[in-house]
């Protein structure tokens, strides 16, 4: 993870199928709860953050060029609150800084399919110092310490909302299995999902309900099908709604 004076950190932040599919996150609202980060041991100077936002998933797509909030904790014990509400009121003593992403942040007006923010570099996209120590108990590997960050939506904008359906009649529609077709009805799924997505059922059109495991994918094929890595976790329903539950990856760029 470091190499001299300079390392990255990549986290996938993850959302809920359900929670994605509920529609626009409101203002303010918790997007992410507290989600861990291994940071080396020590002081840690937060330099550059970017932000890979995917886009609604309906024709075209709609981009994702919304602005957020970035919230960096020492613990986890204070949680930001439930997913899709107001931020809990909750006073804590742990909290270790914040990083707001705005609209400005975000460049190249052609990338819809994901959105890039980019903070730190220059007077336009500055990113504050901040300094990010965590408690030297806290580690899952010798030499790295816990970190925690969360996610808080700026406005009601964001919106993740999906029409990528499954289209799997009869037989087909009732078995496990590694190549899906989907609807594909005005829209292009290579425009949605990459490999190794991991896809949940956002809504079912039965059996099994949502937030249900599907699998991983290994390749977008073409408009209308995507290929897992192996066969999917639940049978496959008809008209079942698919979501990547790792909608937001970003990039911390510290200086040790």
């Amino acid at each position: 993870m470091t190499q001299g004076k300079y390392f990255t950190i990549e986290k996938l932040l993850t959302i809920a199928a359900s929670d994605q599919h509920a529609g626009t996150f409101p203002a303010n609202s918790v997007m992410v709860d507290w989600t861990p980060l291994q940071i080396p041991r020590g002081t840690n100077m937060l330099k550059s953050v970017v932000a890979l936002v995917r886009a609604k998933g309906d024709a075209g797509p709609t981009d994702n060029r919304h602005p957020f909030d970035l919230v960096f904790s020492k613990t986890n014990t204070v949680s930001l609150g439930t997913v899709r509400t107001v931020m809990a009121h909750r006073p804590s003593m742990d909290y270790l800084g914040m990083i707001s992403v705005d609209q400005n942040n975000y460049g190249g007006a052609h990338f819809d399919s994901t959105a890039i923010a980019t903070l730190g570099g220059d007077t336009d996209n500055s990113c504050p110092p901040l300094v990010l120590q965590g408690d030297v108990s806290t580690g899952d590997n010798v030499g790295y310490d816990t970190i925690y960050v969360g996610m808080i939506s700026q406005d009601a904008s964001m919106d993740f909302t999906s029409i990528n359906a499954i289209a799997e009649a009869g037989t087909a529609g009732a078995a496990s299995t590694q190549v899906i077709t989907m609807d594909g009805t005005s829209m292009d799924v290579q425009e949605h999902f990459a490999a190794g997505d991991i896809v949940h059922i956002g809504t079912s059109a039965g059996t099994p309900a949502a937030d249900s495991l599907i699998g991983t994918i290994a390749s977008a094929d073409s408009a209308t099908q995507i290929t897992l890595e192996a066969a999917s976790a639940t049978d496959l329903v008809d008209g079942d709604i698919l979501y990547n539950i790792n909608p937001v990856k970003i990039i911390l760029g510290f200086e040790k």
